[in-house]
């Protein structure tokens, strides 16, 4: 499979894109473990202090958010798959899940 690095992402992991050909990486979970072990200083750019994925990294398996599978994290990966990982964003949440709250649109406010 296929990774891509934007922004600073490309900084973190001194590369645009890597290529993983490791069958025993079948899951997004599974990648993102391979990644920490291969680049230990990825780890506070992609996992929180309890060592979950973080919710302000914008990351895509084939054009979707695999937070939103059904899946989430565990979604199963294909070998031709292609992930991107972007930089936090400001707002510390990804728009599509600021949607889906149940009090979106209602007045209350979404900071943090």
């Amino acid at each position: 499979m296929q990774l891509r690095f934007y922004a600073n992402m490309r900084t973190v992991m001194g590369q645009t894109s890597l290529e993983v050909n490791d069958p025993r990486v079948d899951t997004f979970r599974k990648l993102v473990n391979f990644l920490v072990e291969r680049h230990p200083e990825a780890a506070f750019h992609l996992l929180d202090e309890n060592r979950d994925l973080r919710t302000d990294v914008p990351i895509y398996v084939d054009g979707r958010n695999p937070r939103l599978a059904q899946a989430g994290i565990d979604s199963p990966l294909d070998p031709d798959s292609v992930v991107s990982f972007f930089s936090p964003i400001s707002s510390g949440r990804m728009n599509v899940e600021v949607l889906r709250e149940p009090n979106f649109g209602k007045g209350a406010t979404n900071e943090g």
